[in-house]
């Protein structure tokens, strides 16, 4: 028994129609015409060898050296600036580009930095602010290079350590904004292959690797189990004086982050000691703040890859957990302090002149002792 279904329509059994027949030769015969076109083949194959690509590496260059590989990048493309304009009764505004502005470049890598990025964050710290022209490079699986986005007299914008957590074994990540005066993208150099022959591996960080440490309260601090980000951030604002398109772009107000630690409210009565003297009883002058150091470790818990160090730290928050019948969970308190001055050392060694002098009791690797710091 036949099926039905298996035998060809009418249609199928004519073949295909005088209209198809028309249209699939005329496409035939056009593509065979533009085949025939000088030229037209060497633009074809160079359209099927311009494959797509995913990103094997993210390199970052500085003053024209290769610094380090990154583990994102995105922004710092220019951007028109719209103006909507309306003129009378008229019943559709009017639309027209103003001036053109240049978006923050943000990057991510290890806490543990290169030279080059190291001395240009800690510049930025210490209210030294240095432009650096580079090069945010993208290259594939195979290390070559296949596009640049270059910028010019970039200003850092943003820091932000990255959070620490005793119950945590991600990775922590470094990120770093700065805004370029302008950029200008480009396609990649071909065969070069990026980053520097046989450059050392920086060395990785986890976030439950850290250790505290604030003047008088060193015990308590031992079980801190975890510490909010800390995010520096510096206001730039744009000179639009003249005739020009890419305006120049100068530093302004300076924001330094409060710390925020949780521990345990059994350990936790020398943060209230302190919080109820300098918030409660009003003792808060200058000779009141403390300074503290925190410190990124290597695995081992010995080796300190950097080095924060927090000058001026007043409390001004103390705040037990919510409170819950039969919980198992350990309950903790958040304590908040603000900070007049943070700055970053690479294993404990302060690289900058105007570095605080020692005070008794919290001697770091290298000698230095952070310490309560003058108002200006």
């Amino acid at each position: 028994m036949i099926d039905e279904r298996s035998k060809p329509s009418q249609e199928q059994s004519r073949g295909p129609s005088r209209r198809d027949f028309l249209a699939q030769a005329g496409l035939l015969a056009g593509g065979m015409a533009l085949m025939s076109i000088p030229g037209f083949r060497t633009v074809a194959q160079a359209a099927v060898d311009a494959r797509a690509y995913s990103s094997g590496a993210i390199a970052l260059e500085l003053d024209g050296q290769f610094v380090d590989f990154l583990k994102s990048a995105d922004g710092g493309f220019a951007k028109g600036d719209v103006v909507v304009q309306s003129l009378g009764t008229a019943l559709f505004p009017s639309k027209h580009l103003a001036s053109i502005k240049y978006q923050d470049i943000a990057i991510q890598c290890d806490p543990v930095m290169p030279k080059p990025l190291f001395d240009w964050i800690a510049a930025e710290l210490n209210g030294s602010h240095v432009r650096k022209n580079g090069a945010i490079v993208t290259a594939d699986f195979n290390r070559v290079e296949r596009s640049r986005l270059q910028f010019n007299n970039a200003l850092i914008t943003e820091i932000g350590l990255p959070a620490c957590d005793a119950a945590s074994k991600d990775p922590g990540l470094l990120t770093v904004k700065f805004a370029p005066e302008f950029t200008t993208p480009l396609a990649g150099k071909g065969g070069n292959v990026v980053g520097a022959v046989g450059s050392k591996q920086q060395k990785a960080w986890t976030q439950n690797n850290f250790r505290i440490r604030i003047q008088g309260l060193e015990d308590a601090c031992k079980y801190v189990s975890k510490i909010e980000a800390l995010v520096f951030k510096q206001t730039i604002v744009q000179d639009t004086v003249g005739d020009v398109r890419n305006y120049q772009k100068e530093p302004a107000k300076i924001e330094f982050p409060n710390l925020v630690l949780s521990l345990s409210e059994s350990q936790a009565g020398p943060f209230y000691a302190w919080f109820e003297d300098f918030v409660v009883k009003g003792n808060n002058g200058q000779d009141r703040e403390r300074p503290g150091v925190l410190e990124l470790l290597a695995p081992d818990l010995k080796e300190v890859l950097l080095t924060v160090n927090f000058s001026n730290l007043g409390i001004f928050s103390f705040a037990p957990g919510k409170q819950e019948s039969n919980a198992e969970a350990i309950r903790k308190v958040k304590v908040e302090m603000y900070c007049e001055r943070l700055t970053l050392a690479q294993g404990g060694i302060v690289t900058t002149q105007s570095a605080p002098s020692p005070a008794p009791g919290m001697t770091l690797p290298g000698g230095f002792t952070p310490k309560v710091m003058p108002r200006q």
